[in-house]
């Protein structure tokens, strides 16, 4: 079972999470994002976007692994619940059921320690919902040591901060265990995303 985290006991826990809070002065976003060491994205190459979806959970439990952490915690960067949304899109109904499944609450907006067996499941439908812009906020993860900050965009790629050069040189370690490869330049979709627009509130 995804272990729920309240928000304020999540941040204090786990420092390094990015966060974004509009401020209504200055009619923009203020923005916390800690120093970092380098940045990566990475790829999973997939003949088909259902793939994409069933193996890239996997991927990232064994990345996880070799990160050499039991979990991956997710916390979206503004205070907004996880079922904020409403949607009449089939994909984002399944997602939405898939979090009322796990005992999370519409108005539960803290972070989520996902365990390597939970993993291919919450990845599956968190990158979809990710893809149809399910969430308004952007969701990030970190491993347990808190070295690394990754999030999955909308193409259903990864895109990874390292904290400090040990944890760079795990990391590259650790990719180097999985089916994921290293992307020079910017992420790109590699097939068409069925749904792929802004759901509705």
């Amino acid at each position: 079972m995804i272990k729920q985290i309240k928000r304020k006991k999540c941040l204090a826990k786990y420092p390094i999470f990015p966060l974004r809070t509009y401020n209504e002065d200055i009619e923009d976003y203020d923005y916390f994002y800690p120093d970092t060491f380098s940045s990566y994205i990475l790829i999973l190459k997939s003949k088909s976007y259902k793939k994409l979806l069933n193996n890239l959970g996997k991927q990232l439990s064994d990345l996880c692994a070799g990160l050499k952490s039991g979990s991956l915690i997710f916390l979206g960067d503004e205070k907004l619940a996880w079922r904020f949304r409403e949607g009449k899109y089939k994909n984002f109904k399944k997602g939405m059921e898939y979090f009322a499944n796990q005992g999370i609450k519409k108005t539960f907006s803290g972070g989520l320690a996902v365990g390597t067996d939970d993993m291919v499941e919450f990845v599956k439908y968190l990158t979809d919902l990710t893809a149809v812009n399910g969430f308004i906020q952007y969701v990030h993860f970190i491993n347990e040591s808190q070295n690394i900050i990754g999030s999955i965009c909308n193409y259903g790629d990864i895109h990874i901060t390292t904290m400090n050069k040990d944890g760079n040189e795990l990391l590259i370690q650790a990719v180097s265990n999985t089916k994921f490869e290293f992307v020079n330049g910017k992420c790109y979709s590699q097939f068409y995303i069925k749904d792929r627009r802004p759901t509705s509130f």
